[in-house]
């Protein structure tokens, strides 16, 4: 099953369960033209995430740091990191990636292998993300371990999670060993991190009222001035045009899941004009809140 629809609590961590309890991995093939506005938002999960571009490219950000993976090309996504992704390309960029959690890695929970060689690469703040190009030798064969696994997934056979577990320590092993500066090191961003997630939160908390920047800025004690820097270098947008963002969003789950009227759903998400929510709405989505709707329930019907 693709996600295509990314939910989120209101810190930003991502809803969506990857897998199950007795492997709690998933792994998806998905194009972006079939993502709401073209991208996967703002989110972040507890679990590693993998991207291999098939098609096209992608323009992948964290907190103050973003690259662009081509066709070919791989990134990792360490846990806990907020992350976005959108299309970097004329055609319809094309990824496969695998989500999955930390502890597989480790054969037993918490035993040596977890804690000598995954846990201080995930406790590693400075590590946002990693990108394989393919140029080096052990990149490419990176590369081809989580390629191989992917084609045996893409099969549904009844031994496909041990192939992808295979793969996943062999990644894991050869990423180690090859790029031994990824450990946790002592200098970290946390004061930066909880900063940003607590402009986040609020805005997540309080989209429904109406609220300024000194609102957000009074979140995280700052001045609204370096309200409008931590954004701009943070997330590459400002603090309004987050909350907009944020508020279409939450407008495509309730025109989805709800047969709310198109203004209650506009009053119910921080709009006091349904009037503007539909024209903001157009220019993010390229279509009405109502045809947005019709075309979801079409599309529903189809399956």
């Amino acid at each position: 099953m693709q996600i295509y629809k990314i939910e989120t609590e209101e810190n930003g961590r991502e809803l969506t369960i990857h897998g199950n309890h007795d492997f709690p991995c998933g792994s998806y093939d998905e194009r972006f033209s079939h993502f709401v506005s073209g991208e996967v938002p703002w989110h972040w999960h507890s679990e590693i995430e993998i991207v291999l571009v098939i098609e096209g490219a992608t323009k992948v950000e964290c907190l103050n740091s973003s690259d662009i993976v081509k066709t070919g090309e791989m990134i990792f996504i360490n846990a806990n990191t907020l992350h976005k992704l959108t299309n970097h390309s004329k055609e319809d960029c094309r990824i496969l990636n695998v989500v999955f959690n930390p502890k597989m890695l480790g054969g037993v929970g918490y035993g040596l292998i977890y804690k000598k060689h995954v846990l201080p690469v995930i406790n590693n703040k400075e590590l946002l993300f990693y990108k394989f190009c393919g140029d080096k030798a052990w990149h490419k064969t990176a590369i081809n371990e989580l390629i191989s696994a992917f084609d045996v997934w893409a099969e549904q056979g009844s031994d496909r999670e041990f192939y992808m577990n295979i793969a996943l320590m062999k990644f894991w092993h050869i990423f180690c060993t090859n790029q031994q500066d990824i450990i946790a090191s002592q200098s970290t961003t946390k004061g930066h991190e909880r900063r940003v997630q607590s402009l986040l939160n609020f805005i997540h908390s309080n989209y429904k009222e109406r609220i300024s920047i000194a609102d957000i800025s009074q979140a995280a004690n700052i001045s609204e001035s370096e309200c409008y820097r931590i954004f701009r270098n943070a997330l590459s947008c400002s603090p309004n045009s987050y909350l907009l963002d944020y508020r279409l969003r939450r407008s495509v789950q309730l025109l989805t899941e709800s047969n709310k009227k198109i203004a209650d759903i506009a009053y119910e998400i921080g709009f006091n004009c349904s009037t503007y929510f539909a024209k903001k709405f157009k220019q993010a989505f390229n279509v009405t809140p109502m045809q947005f709707r019709k075309n979801y329930r079409l599309t529903l019907g189809k399956l």
